[in-house]
């Protein structure tokens, strides 16, 4: 079967604290694969990203940042922003290895809402009611999904 060139475009959900480890391995996906990961801390935030990052991880200064960050304008950018691009999207792929907030709302608008599909890749929440109602697959690793992307959407031209 021959594959399609065409490429998708996900959007990368993923929690906070791991933003730096995936955005490696988003970079390293979008060279391999028929894909564009849409990544909301380094694609939409890139000053307040850097700034975030020129701070050391749970410092008292990163909270002060975000302390200060988080005016209901700032508030409204960041979540409508990630709501768009969703809307945007063929699809979401979510990193989920920790509890929180964003991740879990961003898979629910994207399942429940839109209706567009829905890669979850988990260890610690494969067997939750809910992700199992709304992950159109669920992946227990990165390299199962990487096997999984490079049969749907194949390699890129010249790999």
């Amino acid at each position: 079967m021959e594959k399609t060139t065409k490429v998708e475009n996900f959007y990368m959900a993923h929690p906070f604290e791991l933003r730096r480890t995936v955005r490696k391995w988003e970079l390293r996906m979008e060279s391999k694969y028929n894909i564009n990961l849409d990544n909301p801390f380094y694609d939409h935030t890139r000053s307040d990203i850097d700034n975030l990052d020129a701070l050391k991880e749970n410092s008292k200064a990163q909270k002060e940042y975000f302390r200060q960050r988080n005016t209901p304008e700032t508030i409204n950018r960041i979540v409508d922003g990630d709501l768009k691009s969703i809307r945007q999207s063929d699809g979401l792929i979510a990193y989920l290895d920790k509890k929180g907030i964003g991740t879990p709302m961003e898979i629910f608008f994207a399942a429940r809402i839109l209706h567009i599909p829905v890669y979850i890749i988990t260890k610690k929440f494969t067997y939750h009611p809910w992700i199992m109602k709304y992950a159109t697959k669920i992946f227990p690793h990165r390299t199962a999904f990487e096997q999984f992307i490079k049969k749907e959407f194949g390699l890129k031209q010249g790999l």
